[in-house]
C-alpha cells in the first residue's frame, strides 16, 4: 500500500481522538455521559515494518448508527500536530528501512565566505555536494549512493546548516574536505531500541522561531529517489479483540503473551488509550527484531 494512504487512514482516526481529548479537558466528565458513543466497531490492525523494527496501531473502526454526520474538519492546532507527527515517522521509517550501523551521519554548515542568503541557495550547494559524492562514487565503482538531508536555520544565529544521513564506503575525512563550504563533521549512525526515531524526530522538529520558518511549499527535507519503503502488509480487522485491547490497556496482559502475536519480535513499547467519549481503545505497540531471529 501506498505509505501516504496509510498515514492518511490512522491520522483520519487520530483527529477524532484528538478532537474528543481536547472537548473532554474543556467540558469534563458530564459530556462524557451525553457524547457516549453507542454504535458497534470493530479494531482494526495496521503494521508497519521498517528495517529491524515493527509498528503496530490498533484502533476502532466505527459503524455510525443513524445517518451519517456531516464530515468535519481538525482545527488548525490539531492538524498541526497531526502533520509533525505524520513528518517524524515518514521520516523515521525510511532511515530505519535503508540505514545500518555501517552508514553515517554529517552536519554541514556554512563559514562566513560561503554562507548562503535563502533556502534556495541552501539547496543548490546541497545538490552540487552530493552530485561530486555521486560522481566520486561512479569513478571508483563504489555502491549506489542513499541519502536523506534536512535544510535548517539556527534560532539563534540564523545560519544555515544541514543535517545529512547518507550510505558508508567512502572515506570520512575525504567526505568532509569535499564540502568546501566550512564545517563538517561526520559520525556512525547509533540505532536504539526504536531505531533512528529520536534523530528522525530532531531533524524535522517543528520551527520554533520565525528564523527558522521556511515557506509551507517547500519540504525542508529531501533523499535519493533509491530508498526502500516501509513494508505495510494488508489490514487486519479483528485480529485483537476491543476486550484484549482493553486488558492490555489494565495491565492483565503480559508483554510476552503479546510478543507471541508477533513472532521473532521484542516490545519496545506500548502505548494503549482508552476514549472516554466513543469508548474506543487504541493502541500503539513499537517492536524490535529479536537478536540471532530469522524473521
Amino acid at each position: 500500500q501506498p505509505l501516504n494512504a496509510v498515514f492518511m487512514r490512522i491520522i483520519g482516526f487520530s483527529i477524532s481522538s484528538l478532537i474528543l481529548i481536547l472537548i473532554n479537558q474543556r467540558y469534563g466528565q458530564v459530556l462524557h455521559m451525553k457524547r457516549k458513543y453507542k454504535g458497534k466497531y470493530i479494531q482494526r490492525e495496521i503494521r508497519i515494518y521498517h528495517g529491524d523494527y515493527l509498528d503496530v496501531n490498533i484502533f476502532p473502526v466505527f459503524k455510525k448508527p443513524g445517518k451519517r454526520k456531516k464530515k468535519t474538519n481538525p482545527s488548525s492546532e490539531i492538524q498541526k500536530k497531526l502533520n509533525q507527527t505524520y513528518r517524524e515517522n515518514k521520516v523515521t521509517y525510511l532511515i530505519n528501512n535503508n540505514f545500518s550501523k555501517k552508514d553515517l551521519e554529517m552536519g554541514l554548515g556554512f563559514d562566513d565566505e560561503h554562507l548562503p542568503e535563502t533556502y534556495k541557495d541552501v539547496q543548490k550547494v546541497t545538490r552540487n555536494y552530493i552530485r561530486r559524492i555521486k560522481h566520486y562514487i561512479s569513478k571508483n565503482d563504489l555502491p549506489e549512493l542513499k541519502y536523506l538531508y534536512v535544510i535548517e536555520r539556527g534560532a539563534t544565529n540564523g545560519r544555515w546548516h544541514i543535517h545529512m544521513i547518507l550510505s558508508g564506503g567512502i572515506d570520512r575525512d575525504l567526505l568532509e574536505s569535499m564540502w568546501g563550504q566550512g564545517y563538517a563533521h561526520t559520525y556512525r549512525l547509533e540505532f536504539d531500541d526504536n531505531g533512528l526515531k529520536g534523530l528522525a524526530k530532531y531533524k524535522v522538529k517543528e520551527p520554533t522561531t520565525d528564523v527558522e520558518v521556511i515557506d509551507e511549499k517547500i519540504h525542508r527535507w529531501a533523499a535519493s529517489k533509491n530508498l526502500k519503503k516501509p513494508t505495510i502488509p494488508k489490514d487486519r480487522d479483528g485480529f485483537i479483540s476491543k476486550d484484549t485491547v482493553r486488558d492490555i490497556r489494565k495491565g492483565d496482559i503480559c508483554e510476552r503473551e503479546i510478543e507471541r502475536l508477533y513472532p521473532g519480535y521484542t516490545i519496545t513499547d506500548i502505548s494503549p488509550y482508552l476514549n472516554t467519549i466513543n469508548a474506543g481503545e487504541y493502541l500503539t505497540i513499537s517492536l524490535r527484531k529479536t537478536k540471532n531471529s530469522r524473521v
